[in-house]
């Protein structure tokens, strides 16, 4: 099981500029001490990517974590699904306010199966669906909740009334991206996001590929997990990728020039937590500072836990992936570390698995 919570061209920014670096890795006390196995650290300054490696994709066999290793991403789908989203409307296929319901063709038929081999469908005749729009969704306006697993689609808030984290509403604007360019999710990104930017080990289902490099997930007490497979594409929870591919979606977000598809992203939308300095751009969190903010989001599903952090302004950031239920606790570290100066979001709740 899953835990979930809460017109331009892309431009190919180049290959991987860094290689592993053992000397940056975190040691193998401060990894036992968070109880990760591995983890893997990429930290972007400008076009350049320099790579961490450090721990064990599999502890039983003793094997090395990598740039290379095989993660799930989590909730660091929801980005990629965004700028697939806003590449579509920067070519006019989609509008971002128009209703999302008057691109399809029936009722919406909501899966509350999105794991299981064969979905099970609810048709959704609430007319409050009609009002959700795609930039509700991206900057999480829907009102819908966040997953309805194995009952109707509910909605929680009304549409618009302001921001709940919902994985429900990636889940109806994937329907529709499909509908109106009549390809599944997965060939949308390859052709929107994968492939321009040089993902070639990402995939929003599962690929036999996978088997010799993807890392074992871990609870918090360092036990292996029995991790999903997805065969099916979850928009808002199933892609597949490397550090080292996630790092260049990441470095086309912070690199990006204004107008752009990428760039678009960073426009805010919706103050999430006055408390917390905290906004909501389309389909990234925007953590605000004097000089600029920063673009952040994070991932967990049962056994991995991700994050990544990109300043404009600054021309840096940082991202990790790990192969544990702990590997959010490296962020104040890591953070300080790469990204110096005050972060509001390490006090923010819904960061906290």
């Amino acid at each position: 099981m899953v835990k979930l919570r809460v017109a331009g061209a892309l431009v190919l920014l180049g290959s991987l500029a860094g290689a592993a670096r053992a000397d940056d890795c975190l040691s193998s006390a401060a990894l036992a001490a968070a109880r990760v196995p591995g983890v893997v650290v990429v930290v972007l300054d400008g076009p350049r990517m320099d790579v961490s490696a450090c721990g064990l994709a599999n502890q039983a066999q003793a094997r090395p974590i990598t740039a290379d290793t095989v993660f799930q991403a989590a909730s660091l789908s929801k980005p990629v699904v965004a700028l697939v989203a806003a590449n579509l409307a920067g070519q006019g296929e989609l509008d971002l306010d128009r209703p999302l319901t008057a691109y399809l063709d029936a009722p919406y038929r909501h899966d509350q199966a999105p794991m299981a081999a064969q979905p099970v469908f609810d048709t959704v005749d609430d007319p409050r669906l009609d009002r959700i729009t795609a930039r509700m969704v991206l900057s999480h306006r829907s009102g819908l909740p966040n997953w309805a697993f194995g009952e109707p689609l509910r909605f929680a808030t009304e549409p618009g009334a302001g921001w709940k984290y919902s994985g429900e509403g990636f889940a109806l604007l994937a329907a529709v991206l499909e509908r109106v360019t009549g390809k599944p999710l997965q060939a949308l990104a390859e052709e929107r996001v994968f492939g321009p930017l040089g993902m070639r080990d990402s995939s929003f289902v599962w690929r036999e590929d996978y088997d010799a490099r993807v890392a074992t997930a871990y609870d918090a007490n360092m036990e292996p997990i029995d991790a999903a497979r997805f065969h099916r594409p979850i928009a808002a929870a199933s892609l597949y990728t490397t550090p080292a591919d996630y790092a260049r979606f990441v470095r086309a977000l912070l690199l990006a020039m204004p107008g752009t598809p990428p760039a678009q992203l960073r426009e805010r939308q919706i103050a999430v937590d006055a408390a917390y300095a905290l906004d909501w751009g389309l389909g990234v969190g925007l953590e605000e500072h004097a000089s600029g903010d920063c673009l952040f989001h994070h991932g967990i599903n049962d056994g991995f836990q991700s994050f990544f952090m990109a300043c404009p302004e600054r021309k840096r950031g940082v991202l990790w992936f790990s192969n544990s239920d702990n590997g959010l606790d490296l962020a104040p570290a890591l953070l300080e570390t790469h990204l110096p100066g005050a972060h509001p979001v390490l006090g923010w709740p819904v960061l906290r698995p």
